[in-house]
């Protein structure tokens, strides 16, 4: 086409600098990117008698296909890449390719020539050295083809984030395969105590989602390297289509990675839980050693008018999805992890510097794709590159129906912000006058903190308290409460969870917030010890109370769809809140069968509280379910409701009518 037949022939006649300016201009131009979309397939597409390969270089003057003896050996052969429409390059291999490692060579009208691995790449040797062809086949664990994971409606959605090494690291955990992908397909597993863990315990929790953080290829971890200290959360992506190679029991065999990530989803929708991915599409951890970057120079960037490039997130160059093939690139890799890994839903994260248009996109597919299959993601308004309006950020739920939102005016509100070293503090931990905040955010609110945003549902709302970033809630409370005996910090993170759990919206929850998890008081632990981000079973032994708490909690929600409702409407008719005093909540649901009074005292001090009219009998209490048996005493007029602690009280609508 003429706009890149003149940038090549510029090569040899103008600087390697004026051209490679040139090369920028065009790149970032809208009729490069209107003209060089390319709709084909890419990536090496196996057949078992041959394999195509397909790259999208349309910068390149030439390409060549390098197929290496063997996974490791120095030794390869090159084939030149015959160019096709909208600059892509071909070349085929007759034969079964299986295990075959390859990589690419460009040339560029610069006089550059670099060396770069598929961004399309399914699977790669250790450390991703180089892409590696797979039959897909040979991946696939025992009845996959039936494997599915849960099909649930979003009002009955509750999330639990994890990390795949944290689970089963630490030696409590009793699993054969610690931080690995196997370790979360093992039933049976059990702590010193005797108590189940890992799988076991995730199924029991009551909980329908993990949602695990990043398990795709990333850069800071090496996989070569077996140690405590050498770790991440990997939110550093290095290969958006193929598993991470760390978890593996085996990271240079190419297939055992993708063989094991299906084992773990298999195993954990086996268990009736669905599984959701925490995927990295705002930034690249290192753009120079990107396969993106490295097949076409600056294009899937966005860039400063300055000429560098642009970094909202603050930990690496910002991705462009509003471009057509960044746009593609993001929605073939969602459908290739649907297709080929059954995943249940996905975790944007920094959301914000996606572009709207990709992300109703990306809800479109989804759709398309499978049935309540999940997205949500962090809606921050960061980055200047896109207008406010562009951004996919809380500020503009209105335009992303179905997509979900982590709700951080709830979290600073129980809680207190993370900034000023954490002490900040929140309606949980003795800060006043948030009542009113608080109920806006247990109704599940269209308004929140004063500002009205416009939401279709309330499952638009991620409802949380406490995430991987930052300090756990235990943590936070020992900076902010830090005179407090430990009686009472347990007490207001029960108070804490109750609410969550309560919420309308979609309740979440961070590994191991149940048991009252603790880093040290670490605040970002993302390249911290194993020892420091490991589940300590044994603490959740000592705290079996808490946990058994927490699964009443979650048991009474699902029990109750008061707590569950999917329409504002819904919300407004069945939910009133009497009382929004000074630490004090008072919040009556109409379930099917009776009138639930919600009592939440955030005070020091038990506090007398006015009851509805009738006989009310005593549900819940300071981290205590109550069986139907053991609700003997009757409340009428008044109650009394303990210090730190949410009581739920219950009224059967035959008794209420009866009192009429």
């Amino acid at each position: 086409m003429e706009l890149l037949d003149d940038l090549f022939a510029l090569s040899g006649i103008e600087s390697p600098q004026t051209i490679r300016d040139k090369m920028h201009e065009i790149a970032l131009s809208e009729e490069f990117d209107r003209a060089y979309a390319y709709t084909g397939a890419l990536g090496a597409v196996y057949h078992k008698r041959f394999t195509r390969f397909v790259l999208w270089a349309p910068l390149a003057q030439q390409v060549d296909l390098l197929v290496f003896k063997d996974l490791y050996s120095e030794i390869y052969d090159s084939y030149p890449m015959k160019r096709q429409k909208q600059g892509s390059y071909e070349a085929s291999l007759a034969g079964d390719c299986h295990n075959l490692a390859y990589s690419y060579r460009l040339y560029f009208p610069d006089g550059s020539c670099v060396y770069s691995q598929d961004p399309y790449a399914k699977a790669a040797t250790v450390n991703s050295g180089r892409s590696v062809v797979i039959d897909p086949t040979t991946a696939y664990p025992e009845a996959w083809e039936e494997d599915q994971g849960p099909r649930l409606a979003p009002s009955d959605v509750v999330i639990y984030e994890a990390n795949i090494r944290d689970l089963t690291a630490a030696p409590s955990s009793g699993v054969r395969f610690p931080g690995k992908y196997l370790g979360l397909t093992e039933s049976g597993t059990t702590s010193p105590q005797g108590l189940p863990t890992a799988l076991d315990y995730l199924a029991d929790l009551g909980v329908s989602h993990v949602q695990l953080m990043p398990f795709f290829d990333f850069a800071t971890v090496d996989e070569e390297r077996e140690s405590a200290r050498n770790y991440n959360w990997g939110y550093d992506p290095q290969n958006y289509f193929l598993p991470e190679g760390s978890y593996a029991t085996d990271p240079y065999t190419p297939v055992t990675r993708l063989k094991e990530t299906r084992q773990m989803i298999q195993a954990l929708h086996q268990k009736g839980l669905g599984v959701i991915m925490d995927v990295v599409f705002n930034h690249v951890y290192d753009e120079e050693s990107h396969p993106l970057m490295l097949t076409v120079p600056d294009y899937y960037l966005r860039f400063h008018a300055s000429g560098h490039p642009a970094n909202g997130s603050g930990v690496g160059s910002e991705l462009a999805t509003e471009r057509r093939m960044m746009r593609r690139y993001l929605l073939d890799a969602i459908r290739y992890w649907v297709e080929e890994y059954h995943v249940d839903g996905f975790r944007f994260d920094l959301m914000g510097l996606i572009d709207v248009e990709t992300m109703q996109a990306v809800r479109q597919l989804a759709d398309q794709l499978g049935p309540n299959i999940i997205i949500l993601g962090e809606g921050w308004n960061m980055g200047h590159c896109l207008a406010d309006k562009d951004k996919a950020c809380l500020e503009n739920a209105a335009q992303l129906e179905g997509i979900s939102f982590f709700n951080d005016r709830f979290r600073d509100a129980l809680r207190g912000n993370d900034f000023e070293e954490g002490h900040d503090t929140g309606f949980i931990s003795n800060k006043k006058h948030l009542e009113f905040q608080i109920v806006e955010n247990l109704k599940g609110s269209q308004t929140l903190n004063g500002e009205d945003y416009h939401f279709h549902a309330p499952q638009q709302l991620i409802q949380y308290c406490a995430v991987h970033d930052n300090w756990t809630l235990w943590d936070k409370l020992a900076i902010t409460r830090a005179h407090e005996v430990p009686g009472f910090r347990r007490r207001r993170q029960l108070l804490a969870n109750s609410l969550i759990a309560l919420s309308e919206g979609i309740p979440f929850f961070h590994s191991g917030q149940e048991f009252l998890r603790s880093k040290l008081n670490l605040r970002n632990t993302y390249n911290a010890s194993v020892e420091i981000n490991a589940l300590d079973w044994e603490r959740r032994d000592e705290e079996s109370e808490a946990v058994a708490y927490f699964k009443g909690l979650l048991s009474y929600r699902k029990a109750h769809d008061v707590f569950r409702l999917d329409s504002f409407a819904a919300i407004y008719d069945r939910l009133e809140f009497l009382r929004a005093d000074p630490q004090i909540i008072l919040g009556l649901y109409q379930a099917n069968d009776r009138q639930i009074l919600l009592a939440c005292n955030a005070s020091k001090q038990n506090q007398s509280v006015h009851l509805p009219e009738g006989d009310w009998k005593l549900r819940a209490s300071e981290g205590r379910f109550y069986s139907d048996d053991e609700m003997v005493q009757n409340y009428r007029q008044e109650a009394e409701i303990p210090f730190l602690t949410v009581s739920i009280f219950e009224q059967v609508k035959q008794e209420l009518t009866a009192n009429k």
